[in-house]
């Protein structure tokens, strides 16, 4: 049986899931491979460091340069890279790589959502770039965007893609602990990192909805792109009031398709930056957004990119997905809905991923044939988050006095946002929480509705404001 050897970049916790599952499965992956798959070197930054799986020490090396430059190595496997770390390290090796021809397996959502276009412009005649485990861990997303769903239009996406803001949220609804218990709990179990911003701050779920995105829809999406907000904000009362409404609040990266751009900021400026902040409907920086060559109006190219903690129903099917566990919600013209589940992170599941992605690249070597290639167009208009439209929740500390739903309800009329629903808990303290459930209204209009309700002398400030989404 011919062997097809494998350099691996890195040996931390993906890293170790792939050489364990090659090694505990090598018979059943060489019947499928059609070659036996052998891990010839380990790139490591310390070879004398304990890890969980063993390595022999003849196998270790500290230079990149011997495994890369190799020609007796024909697939590289980088998994050297943190959120924030090694990103430029991981991006140089995997264009030497391509550029030598190679095939090149990558779980680093980061270098791709940033460097993805320069790294397929690498990829040379019988070489391959495959990113399975970049997105949603063990769950084979990618693969069902490329090939399941390639005669299907994908209209829309909704997706758990970042475990570890699932598992917070969910703690914090089930045992009713406030953000920082559950983040340091979080940290304990090893979920979270030291540093959590990344996960939190909603960076890494952008990351993957840029990936994502980007195949879904046949776009070239920058990570910039995606409108992004996180889920430090939200309190232990908001989540208490959206269960009492019928809902659950999740960290969501949503894609659409199409409808009106919703063009410009108020300042004439193409700009995703700033969002509703979760304590005080403040703008906060997001980053831009690029029209990459599409009009201001609405155009069948048009899409929406936005990351950010929403109540959906619980009848909804993410609505059930808890803890640690992924899942992305699609919608296709040909397919309807559907959904996929399962662990989105974590040495096997990734590891099973990026396997998954070597049987791919052996069974392309072995044919002397490249991965399709990935055809994307330039041309599409993100939507400014100016122009989007939602429902809102939203909760105001306020003074308990009559004609104080009045004067709000009358700045929501004047910016036209109309209200759904109202709730008024706590008569006598001072102050008093009001939750507002909106019908669906553009960012915009919402954000001029709360400037104006924030100066009321009736109001101390806007509590919260969450994302609301109907289906």
């Amino acid at each position: 049986m011919d062997v097809v050897r494998i350099g691996l970049l890195g040996l931390g916790n993906v890293g170790s899931g792939v050489w364990k599952i090659l090694n505990d499965n090598s018979a059943e992956i060489a019947e499928k491979a059609g070659a036996r798959l052998e891990i010839a070197r380990v790139l490591v930054r310390d070879p004398d460091k304990e890890r969980r799986v063993s390595v022999p020490r003849g196998l270790l090396t500290t230079d990149a340069e011997s495994i890369v430059n190799d020609p007796s190595i024909p697939i590289i496997v980088e998994t050297i890279g943190c959120p924030g770390q090694d990103t430029e390290l991981a991006r140089d090796y995997m264009l030497c790589a391509l550029s030598a021809g190679k095939h090149v397996i990558t779980a680093n959502k980061e270098v791709l959502a940033r460097h993805g276009r320069e790294l397929r412009g690498a990829v040379k005649s019988g070489g391959g770039l495959y990113y399975e485990g970049a997105v949603a861990g063990g769950i084979p997303v990618v693969k069902v965007f490329k090939e399941a769903l390639a005669g299907n239009k994908v209209l829309s996406l909704m997706g758990i893609i970042n475990g570890t803001t699932n598992y917070i949220l969910t703690q914090m609804s089930q045992e009713g602990a406030d953000f920082q218990q559950v983040l340091s709990m979080a940290q304990s179990l090893g979920y979270a990192e030291q540093d959590p911003s990344s996960d939190v701050d909603g960076h890494d779920a952008a990351y993957k909805l840029a990936l994502l995105a980007s195949i879904a829809f046949g776009h070239d999406v920058q990570v910039e792109d995606v409108f992004h907000e996180g889920i430090s904000q939200i309190q232990l009362e908001d989540l208490r009031y959206a269960a009492e409404l019928g809902y659950t609040v999740k960290l969501l990266a949503i894609a659409r398709r199409g409808g009106p751009s919703g063009g410009s900021t108020a300042d004439g400026s193409n700009t995703a930056d700033g969002g509703i902040s979760g304590n005080a409907g403040s703008v906060n920086s997001a980053g831009s957004v690029r029209s990459a060559g599409a009009s201001r109006g609405g155009d069948a190219n048009s899409v929406e990119l936005r990351v950010h903690p929403t109540m959906i129903p619980r009848s909804h099917p993410l609505a059930s997905v808890s803890g640690a566990f992924n899942a992305v919600f699609i919608r296709g013209d040909a397919v309807g809905d559907l959904m996929l589940y399962g662990m989105g992170a974590g040495m096997m599941p990734t590891g099973s991923a990026v396997v998954a992605d070597c049987i791919d690249a052996a069974h392309n070597l072995l044919r002397g044939v490249s991965p399709p290639r990935e055809v994307r167009s330039n041309h599409v208009h993100v939507k400014s988050v100016h122009g989007i439209e939602s429902r809102y929740y939203v909760r105001v500390l306020v003074v308990d006095r009559p004609g104080v739903m009045a004067a709000i309800a009358s700045e929501f009329g004047r910016a036209q946002v109309s209200i759904e629903s109202l709730i008024q808990k706590g008569r006598g303290q001072d102050p008093v929480s009001v939750v507002f459930v909106t019908h669906s209204a553009r960012e915009q209009s919402m954000r001029d509705a709360l400037r104006q309700i924030e100066s009321l002398d009736v109001v101390h400030s806007i509590a919260s404001v969450i994302r609301v989404e109907a289906e």
